[in-house]
Parts: C-alpha cells; structure tokens; sequence
C-alpha cells in the first residue's frame, strides 16, 4: 500500500534522499533506481511511497512517485549531464535554504507544559534516588548514583546526536541503542532530551517501550524499598553488585 510523505533532502549528483512519512514514523532512505515519474525529485516534495528495508534492515522506499500521475520515463533515472545540472541548480537549491535555518540540531525553545512535566519528572525521580541513597548507606555502594549520573548524560547525548542526524538526513541511531542505554539508567536523560529536543515523543511504539523500562526501573526500587528487596536483592547479589 502507497503512503504520503515529504523528500525531505535529496542529493541529486549522488541521486539519493531521505523520506519523511506523514505519520510522523522513521524518516527512509530513497534511491533514484526507486523513484518514477517525469521528472527527477526535489526537496519539500509531496510523494508516495513503497516502504521496505535493504539488506541490513535499514529502512528505505521500494518504490516512490510525486504526488500526480504521470507517464514514467526512464531518462529520469540517469545521472543529469553537467549541462542539466547547471540549469537545475537554482530551483532546486532555493528550497533547500530556506529549510536550512530550521535544521540547528538545538534543542527548540519553549517545552510544552513545562511545570507539569518537571512535576511528573521529580515524581518518577523519588524512587530511583531514595533506592540509591539507600544502597550508599546499607552496603557502602556508590555504583548506582554514579550509573543514573553518567548513563543519563549519555542517554541525552544520544538524543542529541540523532536529533541532529536526523535534520541532516544522516543514517540514525538504532532505537535498540536507545532502549538498552535507557534500561541501564538513562532513561531520566533520555526523558529530558525528548522534550527538550521534541525528538521521538510522537512514536507510540517506542514510547511504549520507553516507559515499559521506566515502569521497570520504578517497580525495582519499589520492591527494594517497601519489600525487603524481595527480588531485586537476589537480582543484585546474583550480579556481584552487592554483598549478601
């Protein structure tokens, strides 16, 4: 089945680009082999799309037209002569400065609901750092203070840099990545960079995962809190991470 989307960048001396789906899902790579129409593709364009993956599982457009019918014509496919390029040059580069600017890779001004958010963020915070306070004071351990600390500055880092490949239409950081470095205690960063960079926060299934692991995190120190560390003391002493 066909799905919209906008080019969001092509390349067309290299003869390739990046898809953005309407849905908001995962930008695809797009080869001048896949597209079909009457004339080569250009960046801001509305198009329609096959979805598929390459060899890596990488996702990427099987097949991809504008938003007319038109009759295909295979000239398009080939590599435009340097006289076709020169021509085409200022069309096509007008769009892409004015998209440019948009494109910083900073994180975008003004969250949203801010006040709430800072609630709901020191209210999943009282377990963790209650738990780790008292792993400090019962076994003499500083590991999981400095674990949230330094996994979740490297959890916003990798928000960063994805945010930023994502903008340049680079090849991005596997969502696995993203998971495991939050499952290890990034996850506060990571909830902190999706709403400071508005990256990945309209993608229900990784948000469902995202919070399935900050749910993990709460009930772990929940047991060992209120529980007698029913569980996670077993878990822990299983890993060498506290003594029995």
């Amino acid at each position: 089945m066909e799905l919209r989307g906008k080019l969001i960048n092509w390349n067309d001396d290299k003869g390739f680009g990046f898809i953005q789906p309407a849905d908001g899902s995962e930008r695809l790579f797009v080869h001048i082999s896949a597209v079909r129409g009457d004339s080569r593709p250009t960046a801001g364009s509305t198009v329609y799309y096959l979805a598929g993956q390459d060899e890596r599982g990488r996702p990427r457009a099987e097949h991809m037209r504008g938003e007319g019918l038109s009759i295909d014509r295979a000239a398009i496919r080939r590599k435009p002569q340097a006289s076709e390029k020169g021509a085409a040059k200022k069309p096509r580069s007008a769009p892409a400065r004015v998209a440019r600017p948009r494109r910083t890779g900073r994180p975008q001004a003004g969250i949203r609901q801010l006040p709430l958010k800072l609630l709901v963020l020191a209210l999943l915070l009282v377990l963790p750092l209650l738990g780790s306070l008292n792993v400090l004071t019962r076994q003499a351990a500083l590991w999981p203070l400095m674990a949230y600390l330094l996994v979740c500055i490297a959890s916003f880092l990798q928000y960063a840099i994805d945010k930023r490949r994502a903008e340049s239409g680079r090849w991005r950081t596997p969502e696995n990545t993203l998971h495991i470095t939050e499952l290890l205690g990034g996850w506060p960063g990571a909830l902190i960079a999706q709403q400071v960079f508005r990256h990945k926060t309209r993608k229900v299934p990784f948000q469902v995962v995202f919070w399935l692991i900050v749910l993990l995190h709460q009930a772990f120190w929940f047991d060992w809190l209120l529980l007698g560390a029913r569980y996670s003391g077993s878990a822990l002493q299983q890993l060498g991470l506290i003594g029995a």
